[in-house]
């Protein structure tokens, strides 16, 4: 049975309930120096350090072979693109994390608007970053059809399709076109086409549920267990209980905690989930099945239960 797990508190506390056993976080913080109404205002100049106050927590939740994934974007300062996404994976790997990969999620729907000197932000950063240079990584569950070209173009190859030889312009990169002969699918680039969620859901900030659930497909096994320690509107438990995986959800805000059980429960696509939530007064349970905290001996248990 999936579990998820709504938590109203500080992830660098909480997370410690759960060391060595979370197979992969993903997340999106709070912007920094944005939606003051909203969050604590970090300013950009100061975000690189008051992230790395985290990091020992997410450290010690992960597995060894886990996975941190950070959806992130930079911020604009007097005219200027400020660099503190940059500075903080630069300080990240300082403390030993090591930077896997960089994806970019290309919004297919970017917001309209008009700047004197730049044009619309219609990408974001997602950083995957490990513990270890070999994490657990699923590619066969992100593979894609190899698409309508092929069928044409591997039909007849020539002399040397059938061989790695060395590409025209003498680059060192080859190719071995005939490897590729009856395949159906392949790899998806690390450039992921997603569109911005429609409506506002009641936070200034929602990521869309095809994010996090690509990287929960692709970095962590089937049944894992998944973090999201800025947990917002739940867009992450969503993706995780859909896909089978138990979660825990986190975040200062309280009512942001309600929003993410009130979406869990109308848009996950639950079977028999049991949802627990600690120190969320306002939640009710509805019509989903609620564990209440002084009956489970811990939040680790009530997960491998």
């Amino acid at each position: 049975m999936t579990k998820c797990i709504i938590i109203n508190g500080d992830s660098r506390k909480e997370l410690a309930q759960f060391n060595n056993s979370i197979d992969l976080i993903v997340t999106s913080p709070p912007y920094a120096d944005a939606r003051k109404k909203h969050y604590d205002s970090i300013h950009p100049k100061d975000f690189a350090d008051w992230f790395l106050t985290f990091h020992e927590s997410f450290r010690d939740a992960l597995k060894p072979t886990g996975s941190l994934v950070i959806n992130i974007k930079d911020k604009v300062v007097d005219r200027v693109r400020h660099r503190f996404v940059w500075k903080t994976i630069e300080k990240l790997s300082e403390q030993g994390w090591h930077c896997i990969d960089d994806y970019i999620w290309y919004k297919t729907n970017p917001m309209p608007g008009y700047w004197p000197t730049r044009l619309r932000d219609g990408w974001e950063y997602c950083f995957h970053l490990a513990k270890t240079k070999k994490p657990y990584i699923n590619q066969d569950a992100v593979r894609v059809p190899m698409g309508d070209w092929a069928e044409s173009r591997l039909k007849n190859l020539s002399h040397n399709d059938k061989k790695r030889n060395n590409s025209a312009n003498e680059s060192g990169f080859g190719r071995d076109l005939s490897r590729w002969v009856g395949k159906k699918n392949v790899l998806p680039s690390n450039v992921l086409s997603i569109a911005l969620v429609g409506k506002n859901k009641g936070h200034p900030a929602v990521f869309p549920v095809e994010l996090p659930a690509f990287f929960i497909k692709l970095l962590s096994p089937p049944n894992g267990f998944i973090a999201d320690p800025f947990g917002g509107s739940g867009s992450t438990g969503i993706a995780a209980l859909s896909l089978n995986r138990s979660c825990v959800l986190i975040d200062t805000h309280k009512k942001y905690c309600q929003l993410a059980f009130e979406r869990i429960i109308k848009e996950a696509r639950l079977h028999d989930a049991e949802i627990l939530f600690e120190n969320v007064a306002v939640i009710e349970p509805g019509k989903r099945k609620k564990r209440q905290l002084e009956d489970t001996p811990s939040l680790l248990d009530f997960v491998s239960a």
